[in-house]
């Protein structure tokens, strides 16, 4: 019976080991096909870009390089590194390792802020939900939805931690893994890492009823909008938000500034508009490394029903107004850091 207990013993252990290394050898954001697409581009491209823009649907939608880069008189040489849904922890894990990797030329990394993404049960165990949590990373995740009392999201990302361990559901995805992306729409019409709505609707057909269906449902009801701008003004004038800024994220979104710091890169903190429940967290970021595009008093155009495509995102026209507000910002913000 020992002998039999001791086999299963060194069978778990080698088993473990073997899942252990089942990755190593992939890039640190292989399980976000976007982001495959995207670091194909930089890395063919030998990280030549000085500045980069690291977060979602709000940033990927509606960040213009090329209008960005002119408008800096060629002094910025920059990339859309965002795509939908990439939201922290992953953001974290891919920051975390980008800045190891980047070229020296890197001098700015525009990162959208946001609290720990709500984890669904339902997503607990998609291939997006596990492959970038290392421990740091679901450390971070769960402690930070415990500081706000989100009990549940943290158990979901105890399970697919667990899972991610095991990799469960993983290997077939790890197995079939060749670096290339069935997703080359994720760098745009311009090879930039930007498109917009508008554009992909068009390119996607008339036919193509996700796209109709967003602006259908958007423009028969446009105060959803409108609370969303209530929300956000309300927000501003308590100056806190709902929920209180989780001491882990903080501590996350400040040792990656330091290392970026450390490699010589200003890493930028960008509250975007129509995202209200994140005063607190901008409040607790350093004032020398966040911007704060969302201040409905200040850019109330940002929350009108012409400039978007749906309730959080802007049209063609509204990704061209809020980059060239962007730009505005960021020389602002250039000249008083200095």
């Amino acid at each position: 019976m020992r002998k039999f207990i001791l086999k299963i013993l060194l069978f778990a252990a080698l088993l473990s080991f073997v899942l252990l290394l089942a990755d190593r050898h992939l890039p640190y954001y292989w399980g976000n096909e976007g982001l495959v697409s995207k670091m194909n581009k930089v890395i063919a491209d030998e990280y030549r870009y000085d500045t980069y823009f690291v977060g979602s649907s709000r940033m990927y939608r509606h960040i213009q390089p090329s209008l960005f880069d002119s408008l800096n008189n060629g002094k910025t040489r920059s990339f859309n590194l965002s795509y939908s849904g990439t939201k922290p922890p992953e953001t974290y894990h891919f920051l975390k390792h980008f800045i190891e990797e980047c070229s020296d030329d890197t001098k700015y990394i525009f990162l959208e802020l946001n609290m720990i993404t709500d984890l669904a049960e339902v997503n607990r165990n998609s291939l997006r939900a596990k492959y970038c949590l290392d421990f740091p990373t679901y450390k971070t995740a769960f402690m930070a939805c415990m500081q706000n009392k989100r009990y549940g999201i943290a158990w979901n990302y105890t399970i697919s931690y667990l899972s991610s361990i095991w990799k469960m559901g993983m290997l077939e995805s790890i197995w079939k893994f060749n670096g290339k992306t069935n997703y080359p729409q994720a760098l745009g019409p311009y090879g930039d890492g930007y498109y917009g709505l508008d554009e992909e609707k068009v390119d996607a057909g008339t036919t193509d009823s996700t796209f109709i269906k967003r602006l259908d449902n958007f423009f028969k009801d446009t105060t959803v909008l409108t609370k969303r701008y209530e929300a956000t003004i309300k927000e501003y004038k308590r100056n806190k938000s709902f929920l209180p800024a989780a001491p882990a994220n903080v501590a996350k979104i400040k040792s990656l500034i330091r290392q970026a710091e450390l490699k010589g890169i200003q890493l930028i903190l960008l509250r975007q508009p129509r995202n209200p429940g994140l005063l607190s967290l901008y409040n607790a970021i350093p004032d020398t490394h966040k911007i704060d595009m969302c201040d409905p008093m200040k850019y109330h155009e940002f929350y009108l029903a012409k400039y978007s495509f749906d309730v959080g995102h802007f049209n063609g026209e509204g990704a061209e107004m809020f980059t060239r507000a962007l730009v505005d910002e960021f020389q602002q913000f250039s000249n008083k850091n200095k």
